[in-house]
């Protein structure tokens, strides 16, 4: 199987030369790894097929360095472009913060105990925040959204006054965490 393999020269060899074949049979490998997270991770199979195709693209430019040098499986690899690529496609979409909360209650987390206890908790404290905090927030440290589209989304007059207005936010959410961890 290519997928488990560290990239031997013969292999990226094909791969810069985009060898129809080779190529082929990475589709077939990873592929359905890199559509069942996007499945599972409010996506379709169409945004699966566009994510993949783009770090089938980002792996093609970098074996094209003649300096690159894989240290991990190919699989591991494009698994690995390919989840960044969606985490930014989804930041960029401005998903609702409470949408973030529905996502967190249809993945495995359920299956962990401990770790819906933590997700409820942190719910808990920056449901308590209120606004602008909440938005301010969820979006900068889950959805890693600019400072800069933070600012414009809540009509801040720049991207430092949002990020000073996020150091607020965050100190408070510091106490309130504190402060619940004590009442537990």
């Amino acid at each position: 199987m290519i997928a488990d393999q560290q990239i031997p020269t013969e292999l990226v060899d094909k791969i810069r030369e985009r060898d129809a074949q080779t190529l082929t049979a990475i589709y077939k490998e990873i592929y359905p790894m890199v559509e069942k997270y996007i499945l599972d991770n409010s996506g379709n199979r169409d945004d699966a097929r566009d994510i993949f195709q783009d770090a089938m693209y980002i792996l093609i430019k970098k074996v094209e360095d003649a300096n690159f040098e894989l240290t991990s499986k190919l699989s591991t690899f494009i698994y690995g472009i390919s989840k960044n690529l969606w985490l930014k496609n989804i930041t960029q979409k401005k998903i609702d913060p409470n949408e973030l909360y529905q996502e967190f209650h249809e993945t495995d987390i359920e299956d962990d105990v401990d770790d819906l206890k933590r997700v409820k908790w942190i719910k808990h404290c920056i449901d308590q925040l209120g606004e602008p905090c909440k938005t301010i927030i969820v979006q900068f440290y889950f959805f890693k959204v600019s400072m800069q589209e933070i600012a414009e989304k809540l009509n801040y007059t720049n991207a430092n006054n949002a990020k000073n207005q996020k150091y607020k936010c965050f100190q408070r959410l510091k106490k309130l965490a504190n402060k619940n961890d004590q009442l537990e």
